[in-house]
């Protein structure tokens, strides 16, 4: 079974350029429903099981979920947006 963490980077290899940019882009702000719907699609928790963060709506969206933050983490310190397989 994958961790949170695997099934993000699993999401992310499924997302097209366009997509990626659009997860980048968020965050620090709100996601898409459609890409939130993808995630939850992928097997990425997005509601709270008293273990990993809760996706919370906000007023233009929903919150990024704590792996795919930490999966951002990651990318964002292997270069900038468009590099690289895994890069936003």
């Amino acid at each position: 079974m994958s961790n949170p963490l695997q099934l993000a980077h699993q999401w992310w290899d499924t997302l097209d350029q366009t997509d990626r940019q659009r997860v980048w882009d968020a965050r620090h702000s709100y996601l898409a429903a459609d890409l939130v719907e993808s995630m939850a699609k992928a097997g990425v928790p997005v509601v709270s099981d008293g273990r990993w963060s809760c996706v919370g709506i906000g007023p233009t969206g929903f919150t990024v979920p704590v792996s795919v933050q930490q999966l951002l983490q990651v990318l964002s310190q292997k270069g900038p947006p468009g590099e690289g397989s895994r890069g936003p």
